[in-house]
């Protein structure tokens, strides 16, 4: 083929890989992430074959020396090696389905920039790439607008917010490059539509990322800009945005302010506050891992190790962090010194170029002169290089982020080398020679290229794809009541690839929380399943024995098997002991975690053992005292064990700690509102009935029981309206009523109307 055509073909290629955050396969597992790694890599391995093929046959067209591509072929060397010293070598390597960001994934973004650098030479062709990739944004921010969720096809909104910064700044790049005064302004309309959905993401991170570097713009144009007019006025703009910051910022204690989304940009924010917790845990354990860190990839044993209490003093849900919500610590905490000190040279490097490039341009930016344009044009990049940094600072990297890293990379890559002179040119390419010669011998390659291609992606992305698609048909069946098909759908999915592990997961926490699954199953064919499913648990204890949350899940579904052998006392003791066993392990590899404790103690109390198991609850309780689960759970316990006299503490802890979600059955709120009107303390065993009528609000005499409570409260006017809903449900309540309100009286009904009124 000739030149040309290897050119369009890679570039058609490379413009395809955009549209790629456009797939959604909803049949896969963590379909906004698999649905586009996947294809991506399948692309880029066929991709890969063509572009080989080319710069062995035209050596002219080989990447040129530059030092960005030795940083990140750093980069990538000293994440490999963080692989081979990894706590999971295969977590490390392969990722994971909910990420999907292991060596062998970004490996691909390396290809993706190759090709790049290798295919598009010209601003025209740069300048199409740009307009795609905005116009791709632009359709994805539409979608997030106009559909039913901001995350639109990519899935999570930090995501989606990175993604947009880099295309804001795409086509702010394309605005300054159009020398049409008047049709360059159509620009503006994508840009309008990009920060639209940027703020209904409400990013943090991203927000704070973008602005500050809108400030740096402005500060880079007041110093650097041709016009004394333009410098002025960007200085201007600068100040004038700060001190309105300040004079904002300075409100942060008001009322206004603390009901504004403005609260969210400040460290009081709940989710910052947790992430603090977690890059305390990255300090505190760097000291074990300087060189190379615990392997790519390999946060989550980090945190859990230095797990602190205090975190549900923020949030509740969401406690596993697999990464530490900051890409420097992430990469430090996970490669190490050499992985942070190679991924930093890349950006060392590409500023060094730029600087290079901007003097070469006689240090002064602004329109007219191509000099002048190009250095405006660098301002623009290294604004959006902050803004990309910053806003990692509060999350970590993702698909569509790394795309945009690989394409501004690239663009740095042809800026540097057209400001290259001739013979710098003339001299790289003599030491070039073509290594194919004849199209015979180029055919021959290049299908022998595409077959290893085609046999290596069938085995590292085709076989995985149906890994993906055969969990969600297992999951489907057993959501659907199908138990037996669905454990066999999981059977046949999980072959042994390396990205098993979630597929193993997602039937793990099936069956631990559908514990009455087996009981649908023949006895045989229910140990049968309980047997195979804690092998799967097994295996991925395999790749990491200090895995705090795949030993607690393997002592879950342990549990789940002595509780489904309850009557066989061998088989109980036999699966009970191990959980326990498991258990152990767990809160070994996480001391901090409360929740691993709670399980702890509901397993001793299956095995008779209540004393041990109260003793668990409060110890765990004592790790934070202003947690509500430990009490809400002792107070389950009490209750299950008719201890009245021990309840009454607990249980107005766990209601007074907001824990009453945690009370989620009709017996245990039932028996707790019963316990709190017979200690008269009518004001949280309404509390009670509330959430009972929320979990039972099909019973009448749970609305009427409702209704009582409310009377006695003095609260009149939801007695009545709690009464008609259970005559409503039932309409023997409407005697019962009837008789309840004559057996108060007239004028304690009165009373109590009028002190309800009072009290409003």
């Amino acid at each position: 083929m000739s030149a040309k055509t290897y050119l369009r073909l890679l570039q058609i290629g490379l413009v395809a890989s955009l549209f790629i955050v456009f797939c959604v396969f909803k049949d896969l597992l963590f379909p906004f992430i698999t649905s586009k790694q996947l294809p991506f890599n399948i692309l880029m391995e066929i991709l890969f074959a063509f572009w080989l093929v080319f710069v062995l046959r035209y050596p002219e067209y080989r990447p040129k020396k530059n030092l960005i591509v030795y940083g990140l072929a750093a980069y990538l060397l000293a994440i490999l090696i963080s692989c081979l010293v990894s706590v999971n070598f295969t977590l490390s390597f392969w990722g994971n389905a909910e990420r999907m960001l292991g060596f062998f994934s970004v490996i691909h973004f390396l290809i993706f920039y190759l090709i790049l650098i290798t295919t598009f030479r010209s601003w025209a062709e740069w300048r199409w790439l740009f307009l795609i990739s905005v116009a791709v944004a632009t359709l994805v921010s539409l979608q997030g607008l106009l559909g039913t969720q901001a995350y639109s096809t990519i899935g999570n909104t930090a995501y989606v917010s990175g993604y947009l910064i880099f295309n804001i700044y795409f086509a702010l790049l394309l605005f300054f490059r159009n020398q049409d005064k008047v049709w360059r302004w159509l620009y503006a309309l994508p840009i309008f539509i990009m920060l639209l959905e940027f703020r209904i993401c409400h990013t943090s991170g991203a927000i704070i990322g973008l602005f500050l570097s809108v400030l740096l713009l402005f500060f880079l144009i007041g110093i650097f800009h041709k016009s004394k007019l333009v410098r002025r006025s960007s200085l201007a703009v600068l100040i004038i945005a700060v001190v309105a910051v300040v004079v904002i910022f300075s409100q942060s204690q008001t009322a206004w302010f603390q009901n504004s989304f403005l609260k969210n940009l400040t460290t009081e924010k709940a989710t910052f506050q947790t992430r603090l917790i977690s890059w305390r845990g990255a300090a505190a354990d760097f000291k074990y891992h300087p060189i190379f860190g615990t392997g790519f990839g390999n946060y989550a044993i980090i945190f859990d190790k230095h797990f602190d209490p205090k975190f549900f003093n923020y949030a509740t849900t969401e406690t596993y962090f697999d990464r530490a919500h900051n890409n420097l610590i992430d990469i430090t905490s996970t490669t190490g010194i050499v992985g942070l000190a190679t991924y930093l040279s890349i950006f060392v490097i590409v500023f060094y170029y730029l600087w290079q490039e901007f003097k070469r341009n006689g240090r002064r930016a602004g329109a007219g002169e191509e000099s002048a344009r190009h250095n405006l044009e660098i301002i623009i990049i290294v604004s959006l290089i902050a803004a990309y940094f910053i806003q990692n600072l509060a999350v970590f990297d993702s698909f569509v982020t790394y795309m945009g890293l690989m394409l501004v990379l690239g663009y740095i890559y042809w800026l540097v080398q057209i400001g290259k002179k001739p013979e710098e040119e003339a001299e790289e390419l003599e030491t070039k020679p073509g290594l194919i010669k004849g199209p015979g011998t180029e055919i021959i390659v290049l299908l022998i290229l595409l077959i290893v291609a085609y046999i290596f992606t069938s085995q590292t992305n085709l076989k995985p794809w149906g890994v993906f698609k055969g969990v969600i048909v297992g999951y489907g069946d057993i959501m659907e009541g199908k138990y037996v098909e669905g454990v066999d759908a999981y059977r046949q999915a999980l072959i042994g690839t390396p990205l098993d592990h979630d597929g193993r997961v997602t039937l793990i926490n099936l069956a631990t929380s559908n514990p009455e699954m087996f009981a649908q199953m023949q006895a045989s064919t229910a140990k049968a399943n309980l047997d195979y499913i804690i092998s799967l648990a097994q295996a991925d204890l395999r790749l990491n024995p200090a895995d705090s949350l795949m030993q607690m899940q393997l002592a879950q579904i342990l549990n789940t098997a002595a509780r489904v052998n309850y009557q066989d006392t061998k088989l109980f003791n036999y699966y009970s002991s191990q959980a326990l066993e498991a258990i152990d392990r767990s809160i070994a590899a996480s001391p901090g975690r409360i929740p691993v404790y709670l399980v702890k103690a509901e397993m001793q109390m299956m095995r008779g053992e209540k004393d041990e198991s109260v003793a668990t609850v409060n110890y765990a309780i004592s790790l934070n005292p202003g947690y509500y689960e430990g009490y809400c759970h002792l107070a389950r316990f009490y209750i299950y064990l008719k201890d009245n006299k021990s309840l009454l503490q607990p249980l107005n802890e766990c209601l007074d700690k907001g824990g009453i979600a945690s009370l989620n059955s009709d017996l245990l709120l039932k028996s707790a509102i019963s316990f709190e009107a017979s200690q008269n303390d009518y004001p949280r065993a309404l509390s009670l009935a509330q959430k009972l009528a929320t979990v039972s609000g099909a019973s009448g005499e749970v609305w009427f029981n409702l209704a009582k409570l409310y009377m006695v409260t003095g609260d009149a006017a939801q007695a009545d309206i709690a009464a008609q809903k259970a005559v409503s449900l039932d309409p023997q309540f409407k005697a019962a009523w009837a008789s309840f309100l004559q057996s108060v009286g007239k004028g304690v009904a009165t009373s109590t109307a009028s002190t309800t009124g009072q009290k409003k």
